[in-house]
């Protein structure tokens, strides 16, 4: 479970913190980017759209689970408003 978990909260940390955001996802040096966040909540760690399957794994609890089911559906909505995928689009300067 600490594997994965150590690799989750981070990223919904990064999420909530906008001036993180600015300073290492727009620095192409970093590692961490937006997709890093969709790999790790999609596809890696967990899947942000059926977090069910998770539990245990890298969510701790049935409120973890809600929780991510709503960060992914609001993670869905943010990508189908920006069907370009640019940072424009994410309201990031460019």
């Amino acid at each position: 479970m600490a594997n994965h978990r150590v690799h989750v909260v981070p990223v919904v940390l990064a999420l909530a913190n906008p001036p993180w955001q600015q300073d290492v996802w727009l620095d192409p040096s970093a590692y961490e980017d937006l997709e890093h966040v969709f790999y790790t909540l999609f596809d890696d760690f967990c899947d942000a759209d059926e977090p069910e399957r998770y539990l245990g794994v890298s969510l701790r609890s049935e409120e973890e689970v809600a929780s991510m089911r709503d960060l992914g559906a609001a993670l869905n909505a943010a990508t189908a408003e920006a069907p370009n995928d640019t940072d424009a689009e994410y309201g990031f300067a460019s």
